[in-house]
This record gives C-alpha cells, sequence and structure tokens, in this order.
C-alpha cells in the first residue's frame, strides 16, 4: 500500500485490509494447490479404468480362444 494511503487509514483498518489480503492469497494458494490434486486424480482414475477394460478384454479373449 502506498505512504499516501496509509496515512488515510486508521491503523486498525489498515491491519485487517492486510490480513485479509493476506488469507486471501492464502485460500487462492491452497485452492490452486487441491485443484491440482483434484487433476491428478482423475488422470490415476482414468488410466485404472483403462487397465481394467484392457485387462477384461484380454482374459475375454484368452477365453474365448480356450474354447473347443
Amino acid at each position: 500500500m502506498s505512504s499516501v494511503a496509509s496515512w488515510l487509514m486508521p491503523d486498525a483498518l489498515l491491519a485487517r485490509a492486510t490480513r485479509a489480503i493476506e488469507e486471501s492469497r492464502a485460500l487462492r494458494e491452497q485452492h490452486r494447490q487441491a485443484a491440482g490434486r483434484y487433476g491428478e486424480a482423475v488422470n490415476d482414475l482414468r488410466l485404472a479404468i483403462m487397465d481394467s477394460a484392457m485387462l477384461r478384454s484380454e482374459i475375454k479373449a484368452r477365453r474365448d480362444n480356450e474354447e473347443p
């Protein structure tokens, strides 16, 4: 905050505004991290589903080949 704004605002109000800005930054960072973890979890889940489908397909193919 500029020096001009600091003498216009009472100290308590300036402290509250500064704290609110810091908390907002921290919350945005937490949100960004949570969104990243969510994206990674979704990608891991998609990979697991694809692996499962491939395994089921392979099992079915082996069973089909074993039938007389």
